[in-house]
């Protein structure tokens, strides 16, 4: 049997694998067969937190998710002053160490530790800040605990004040304390450099030797995922998540991507003499293992990232051009659509070696062999291959997501004082605030209404301002959100993030609006609430919505109060 070692370093990825645990910081400096193949990526955060020890020292708490790799900088800072591989923590995880004069303590993780302990570094940490010693903490900590644990001693009450503070903003961080949250670092930003370094080349060349290369769809994948349109589409599928809001961890991207490329199978798999098994590895290819489409229910639930990349899965969404060219595009008498067709549906592994092009024939011979339903699975499997590997023009294979304005949400970020952008949004959020169709002569002003169309508060265009969130230069972190601010108006803003935006949009356009539907709503309702909230002058006449019957539409009229 022929093996790429590569491929059960992947499988360290796999959260059925017994080697499963060595995909965790503490593990990954084994010296084994398979370390050659471990990587690092280099992030903004680990270049900040080296300028930090090597300009001007201070004390820095890093938060985050399990899996956000608090763990992994802790090590490579000390790894980096020390000079000295750190190939175990000390049963406690923490160490010192001295560097230009002053002392580090690098504090692995503050939940492992017990509560004595941990109100013993925060009131050090507490002492060495007040006395401004040359004594410095770097603090991996989980928000909760580390919140929870300010609070139970009221010793530590400025501590925690200044931890607030940072959480609240990070913009708060001076030279005496940074507080660090991976929170808000943005996914996507190193899925590329992940698939880079997997697919790189020397990874996969132990498999040119392989009798059965033509045959392993794990091999296949890799090819496929090496592509740049494909690669492009699955960067682009995390920055979707980025825009919606949804973090997912460094740990929980490198299993979503290594699933991806294996589906779970090692080369043992592609060998087994079972001959249904291999057949059956066609379910395995790329695009599939992406969306957890033939995972088994247990590998799901344990692959967080799948959670929400399932909800943008392609192949559940119909849309007629695709569905019609999936069909009858090779027998279309569209020259371009007939070569796209034959180049897509070909004999290819994840098509079964032209299986589904059989079928397919069957089908359109009305072959009682072959029925609507069989047809059906393949076409959701299709819609997916077409979204990743469609290059032409002609299929608009973004309309299989299950956002329709991306593109005119991400023209957000070109130009937030533009005119025609603040209109857009007035004119959605007036119809979602009544329910009613209003006259677009009437959309310069924000209409903050009740339930009754009494107008309790109107905002001119120019009272609204749309701001970007901001590059940050001490972590890989990209705008993926616009706030909508009313002007003098203190905190009344609404926080716009893809989700909300499409419910927007489609609202206003009289279409669907179940994307995250109630999460929206409740959002967009607090914001209507504040509004009608903020104190004005109180004129004599009441403002009201009212119907016009010649206009078919809701205008602006007045009720007196005499």
């Amino acid at each position: 049997m022929h093996i790429n070692k590569f491929v059960y370093y992947l499988d360290q990825y796999n959260v059925l694998s017994p080697n499963h645990s060595k995909i965790y910081d503490e593990y990954t400096h084994e010296d084994n067969e398979l370390s050659k193949y471990a990587f690092s990526i280099d992030t903004k955060v680990e270049k900040h937190l080296t300028n930090i020890y090597d300009t001007q020292p201070k004390h820095v708490i890093l938060t985050g998710n399990a899996g956000d790799g608090k763990t992994r900088l802790c090590r490579r800072i000390h790894d980096r002053i020390s000079r000295n591989e750190m190939h175990s923590w000390p049963n406690d995880g923490i160490v010192s160490v001295f560097y230009k004069g002053y002392e580090i303590v690098i504090v692995k993780d503050l939940s492992e530790l017990s509560g004595n302990k941990i109100n013993s570094i925060l009131i050090d940490l507490d002492n060495c800040i007040k006395n401004n010693l040359k004594k410095f903490y770097l603090i991996a900590a989980n928000e909760g605990k580390l919140t929870k644990s300010l609070s139970e001693d009221n010793a530590l009450k400025d501590l925690k004040e200044e931890v607030q503070l940072r959480f609240a903003n990070h913009l708060n961080n001076n030279n005496e304390l940074e507080v660090i949250n991976l929170q808000d670092v943005t996914s996507s930003v190193y899925a590329e450099k992940i698939i880079n370094e997997w697919t790189s080349e020397k990874n996969w060349e132990q498999c040119n030797s392989c009798p059965l290369i033509s045959e392993c769809i794990i091999h296949h994948n890799y090819k496929k995922v090496n592509e740049v349109i494909i690669k492009t589409k699955i960067v682009e599928q995390y920055r979707m998540l980025d825009y919606l809001s949804e973090h997912i961890t460094m740990r929980e991207m490198l299993i979503h991507l290594a699933y991806t490329i294996t589906g779970g199978l090692k080369c043992d798999d592609i060998f087994s003499k079972n001959i249904k098994i291999r057949d059956s590895h066609f379910h395995h290819v790329y695009y599939e293992n992406f969306y957890g489409v033939s995972a088994e229910n247990v590998t799901s639930e344990k692959i967080q990232a799948l959670k929400t990349i399932k909800t943008m899965d392609p192949g559940k969404y119909s849309f007629s051009l695709i569905d019609d060219f999936i069909i009858n595009g090779d027998i279309s008498g569209n020259e371009n659509l007939e070569k796209e067709h034959n180049r897509l549906i070909d004999d290819s592994i994840d098509l079964k070696r032209g299986y589904f092009k059989n079928q397919l024939n069957m089908y359109r011979d009305h072959n009682e062999l072959v029925v609507y339903k069989e047809i059906s699975l393949w076409i959701n499997k299709i819609r997916r291959k077409l979204f990743f590997e469609s290059i032409s023009e002609i299929l608009p294979v973004k309309k299989l997501l299950p956002f329709e304005y991306v593109k005119s949400y991400t023209n957000l970020f070109e130009d937030t004082n533009s005119s025609d952008n603040k209109k857009l949004l007035i004119m959605a959020l007036n119809r979602a605030f009544s329910r009613k169709l209003i006259n677009p002569d009437l959309n310069k002003n924000l209409y903050a209404t009740n339930e009754t169309l009494l107008i309790k508060n109107s905002f001119k265009r120019k009272e609204l301002k749309l701001v970007i969130e901001n590059i940050r230069k001490d972590i890989d972190h990209l705008p993926s959100k616009i706030r909508l601010e009313v002007e003098d108006v203190g905190e009344v803003s609404l926080q716009i993030n893809l989700a909300v935006f499409e419910y927007l949009m489609r609202i206003m356009s009289g279409g669907t609006h179940n994307v995250l539907k109630n999460e929206v709503e409740i959002l967009i309702d607090t914001f209507r609430n504040e509004l009608m909230t903020i104190e004005v002058d109180v004129n004599d006449e009441l403002e009201i919505l009212k119907y016009d019957q010649s206009l078919g539409l809701f205008v602006e009229a007045e009720l007196s109060l005499d």
